[in-house]
């Protein structure tokens, strides 16, 4: 199904009642039908084992959501009930990048990205037949929403091609903060900001931070301050985060030389 509204509507408190429904429904499957009047084909690509990944390849121009869409935006859903044998699908997110459209910033990709998905099937020693509703937005000059269906079923040997490009966007997933050496060094919440300061072991080249709280929660993009030696960053968030206190946060680091992440309890 695909709907289609205006990029200024397509906000955090976006109602779905508001959406204007122009395309007929239609589906994608595994094999990757391209749908007519769509700018953007997702599709599901073998990994080895029970790992597999989501494929989104954009037109010019068009952007998919990071997991958190920023000030505008729908982040995706993912529906597997349809599934046989799936106890529980692990999506992972490659780090995303600032992209502004008009006075809105997203959170997001363009061109093409792939999220790894690990499948936990229900009895290990039978296969696992996928069958995922997945509701999602893209947007350009204007913003779609779409809901396809795609099919898995896991076994038989996965192309070369779909295991290096699975493990080319697994490299982009964000590290646990331990793992990648980085660690948090200070964190002041203001009524309208929030101050993080992160050491990191590798020197840091531009990076940049998301932060991700509840849903009240907004963070804008971070003025920041780095040491000369690139071992300690400060970064300075505007901030209008109601509920921000009370929640975790996930702070998600991006930098040319690493991408790593930390949940810091309330």
């Amino acid at each position: 199904m695909t709907q289609i509204l205006p990029a200024c509507y397509v906000i955090k408190a976006l109602a779905l009642s508001l959406i204007l429904l122009v395309f007929p429904a239609g589906y994608a499957l595994a094999q990757g039908i391209q749908l007519p009047h769509a700018p953007v084909r997702a599709t599901l690509i073998p990994g080895g084992g029970n790992e597999i990944g989501l494929q989104v390849r954009l037109g010019p121009g068009w952007k998919f959501y990071w997991r958190t869409p920023g000030e505008g935006g729908v982040p995706a859903q993912f529906d597997w009930s349809g599934s046989q044998n799936l106890a529980n699908a692990e999506v992972a997110w490659p780090a995303p990048r600032r992209i502004a459209i008009g006075q809105v910033e997203l959170y997001g990709y363009t061109d093409e990205v792939v999220l790894p998905i690990r499948l936990l099937p229900a009895k290990p020693d039978e296969a696992v037949h996928v069958h995922l509703t997945l509701d999602y937005g893209v947007c350009k000059d204007i913003c779609i929403l779409r809901t396809d269906r795609l099919q898995h079923k896991a076994g038989g040997k996965p192309a070369p091609a779909d295991l290096d490009l699975l493990a080319k966007w697994q490299a982009r997933v964000p590290q646990p903060a331990m793992a990648a050496g980085l660690q948090l060094k200070a964190i002041k919440r203001l009524p309208d900001a929030l101050i993080v300061t992160l050491q990191s072991r590798a020197p840091l080249v531009a990076p940049d931070l998301f932060v991700e709280a509840g849903t009240d929660s907004w963070f804008g993009r971070p003025d920041v301050w780095l040491s000369a030696d690139g071992r300690e960053a400060k970064f300075r968030l505007a901030a209008s985060a109601t509920d921000s206190v009370s929640q975790p946060l996930r702070l998600t680091l991006v930098d040319p030389a690493l991408a790593a992440e930390m949940v810091l309890k309330p």
